[in-house]
């Protein structure tokens, strides 16, 4: 998965976890700016890209290491177990394109922002919180 990848995940599970605590005002405006956070995400991904020259891919990895289980009927034993570990590897990237990107993203903003006030004053309607 790349690091894009990644802050998609970030942002639907941040979504997920501020929509089970969030009032029904936050979780509007969550939605409202959700689009236009994202390609702020992506803008700052593929700047970072720039910046670096490369991407990073990033995955998680499952490694064994000897632990310290117990059973009752014997107390504690060594037995094998399973964690996981985050690994990340330079990806080559095409800098052209990147730039490319960051200016097709950086021409939608204004009209994502619009997009995203305008629904977060009907969300303000909708929701007034007193």
């Amino acid at each position: 998965m790349q690091r894009s990848g990644i802050y998609t995940a970030l942002a639907l599970c941040s979504t997920l976890m501020l929509a089970s605590c969030a009032t029904p005002l936050q979780q509007c405006v969550s939605q409202a700016t959700s689009n236009y956070n994202a390609v702020l995400a992506a803008i700052s991904v593929a700047q970072g890209n720039v910046a670096r020259g490369y991407a990073v891919n990033t995955q998680t990895v499952p490694y064994q290491f000897t632990g310290t289980c117990y059973a009752a009927y014997i107390g504690a034993y060594a037995c094998p177990q399973t964690s996981y570990r985050t690994q990340e590897t330079p990806v080559a990237i095409n800098v052209a394109e990147e730039r490319s990107k960051i200016n097709q993203y950086t021409a939608l903003l204004p009209n994502l922002q619009k997009q995203a006030n305008a629904a977060t004053q009907q969300c303000q309607r909708q929701y007034p919180e007193g």
